[in-house]
């Protein structure tokens, strides 16, 4: 079984850490564990120099050779061991020489925690599970591998080529039809007993996913851009533990609340730096616009023809001042994926809450975004893998009391959201009708007093006529041009902010977790498949938000 979490807690997680897969050879010669420890501990001092931000976690089976000397180093260097086991301990210590034996015995105390991972009873099958569970949850594996061909279930091979090769996620009893995640093997040469040595024993291979976007450019190409991809990714994760460490851990770290809450803390941060600085390139960009239809250029109405320039030149270096500054700091791209994160979590909890013990938000998350948004299904494995979700979930119900406060939050939150962007665009479609008949009776009114002039109805001074119509002349035609550029300001703005979108769609996720709460009280009902299916429709409901805003990017073109 794959989704087994831990059955304790020692050291709780505050942050995301990288977890770092470990497979290998049993009958690793005693002569190679010295080099073959040293390859993997400058592999461990490679990563936390690389992603400070992210501690280690290291999977191990535990078993005898490659598995044990790997987590032996780890603990030298302090870094946390999760054993994974495929049968119980008492059975597992059958597999053992005496020598073997005590090393285990020594290593399991000082691992942060161990469980088994195999739940079918049978050792071979233990062993598959293992492999599998490995192979899934982490984000880097080491292979300590000959590179021969697999020998049988479970062994170094098929955990190379699962990793490799995606391990499908299961959603329930059915398997999800997309594409797996994928991830890199440090693959390190490993001899055997009594078997002749490879040529390039213990040298260190990085073996990429290939990207099948640069498949037609040959296998170096396609594992080169597959390199980048998973670079950006574990960047991602790495800049996520950052923002987070400016929230403070509460006494609860570990949990999938905790996090939710960080995610969800550190989420809004970023959405009032985004929306602060949308809102003022818009309005530079708006005031540089007024200021090329108010001001004039030629020395009119006593006004240096300078003011008009320096006024238009000095708004528009602050939008793109604003702009550049929101870009490189990604204030857009960060609040946005924080908050897929954070409703990620939230239905997860809610899940475990329930007791859906096999239902991961991952496997049916952001399945269409292969690459870009991998980092957040990566998370969410590892979050589920620290917190001990597992757990809670096996005595969970749907009457936990989480599962009611999900539901009457998310109600609130559509209800008062909804009502606060209808009021936003009611005002902003008013504004831009307003906007254009306001300048269109000013200029209109500017032109009836033109036209009065030429007709000489208005008693004006001979020496006052030339200039009195001049200005009337550029009062008719700048009022009307100021609406229509105010207006077409708010219609750009309200398409990036996505305004009449939301509003729609907090609408009908109000009815949908309205819709869900009646369930649940009508007698007979399967609660936990109604809390499934509620969490199906928020997680697909978050996702479409988070595509519709990233497709439009704050862009100085738009204003």
């Amino acid at each position: 079984m794959l989704h087994v979490a831990p059955t304790s807690v020692k050291a709780p997680f505050a942050d995301l850490p990288l977890v770092v897969g470990v497979s290998g050879h049993r009958n690793t010669p005693p002569d190679a564990e010295a080099p073959l420890r040293q390859r993997f501990g400058e592999v461990l001092d490679r990563l936390r120099s690389r992603y400070p931000s992210m501690p280690l976690l290291v999977l191990s089976g535990l078993a005898a050779g490659a598995d044990m000397l790997a987590a032996e180093e780890a603990f030298s260097r302090d870094i946390p061991v999760l054993g994974c086991l495929p049968v119980p301990q008492a059975e597992y210590e059958g597999d053992f020489t005496p020598d073997e034996l005590d090393r285990f015995r020594r290593a399991v105390p000082r691992c942060w925690d161990v469980f088994v991972v195999g739940t079918s009873g049978q050792r071979d099958q233990g062993y598959v599970d293992v492999a599998m569970f490995i192979a899934y949850y982490c984000d880097v594996l080491v292979a300590f591998w000959d590179g021969q061909p697999a020998r049988g279930h479970g062994g170094t091979a098929e955990v190379v080529e699962l990793r490799r090769g995606g391990l499908p996620s299961a959603l329930g009893e059915a398997l999800v039809a997309y594409q797996p995640d994928t991830g890199p093997v440090f693959h390190i040469v490993t001899p055997r007993r009594d078997q002749a040595r490879p040529a390039d024993c213990f040298a260190l291979r990085e073996i990429y996913p290939e990207d099948p976007g640069w498949s037609d450019d040959g296998e170096k190409a396609a594992q080169s851009a597959g390199r980048r991809e998973f670079e950006t990714t574990l960047a991602c994760l790495e800049r996520f533990n950052r923002d987070l460490s400016g929230e403070p851990a509460p006494a609860r770290a570990g949990t999938l609340a905790a996090l939710r809450d960080r995610a969800d803390a550190a989420a809004n941060k970023l959405q009032v730096r985004t929306l602060r600085s949308l809102k003022s390139v818009y309005i530079a960009t708006a005031l540089a616009g007024a200021a090329q239809l108010v001001l004039p250029t030629d020395g009119s109405f006593g006004i240096p023809s300078w003011v008009g320039i320096a006024a238009r030149i000095g708004f528009l270096a602050v939008a793109i001042a604003v702009l550049i500054v929101a870009k490189r700091s990604d204030y857009e791209n960060r609040y946005q994926d924080y908050r897929a994160v954070a409703e990620a979590l939230r239905v997860q909890h809610a899940w475990c809450c329930a007791g859906l013990s096999d239902r991961l938000v991952e496997a049916s998350y952001l399945q269409m975004q292969q690459s870009e948004l991998e980092w957040i299904r990566m998370a969410l494995r590892t979050a589920y893998l620290i917190s001990g979700a597992g757990t809670q979930c096996g005595e969970g119900s749907p009457a936990h009391p989480d599962c009611a406060d999900w539901i009457s939050g998310q109600l609130r939150y559509y209800e008062k959201s909804g009502k606060r962007e209808d009021r936003n665009l009611r005002a902003a479609r008013v504004a831009m009708i307003a906007l254009p008949v306001a300048g269109a009776l000013l200029s209109a009114g500017a032109a009836l007093f033109v036209w009065m002039l030429s007709h000489g109805w208005l008693a004006v001074p001979a020496p006052h006529v030339a200039s009195l119509s001049h200005t009337l002349t550029y009062w008719a035609t700048m009022p009307f041009a100021l609406g229509g550029l105010l207006a077409l300001w708010l219609r750009f703005y309200i398409q990036q902010r996505g305004i009449a979108e939301n509003a729609r769609r907090y609408e009908h996720m109000f009815a949908v977790f309205g819709a869900a709460r009646r369930r649940l009280l009508e007698p007979g009902r399967d609660a936990r498949k109604v809390l499934e299916q509620l969490g199906h429709e928020s997680l697909s409901e978050h996702a479409e938000w988070l595509i519709l805003h990233r497709e439009r990017p704050l862009e100085f073109v738009h204003t």
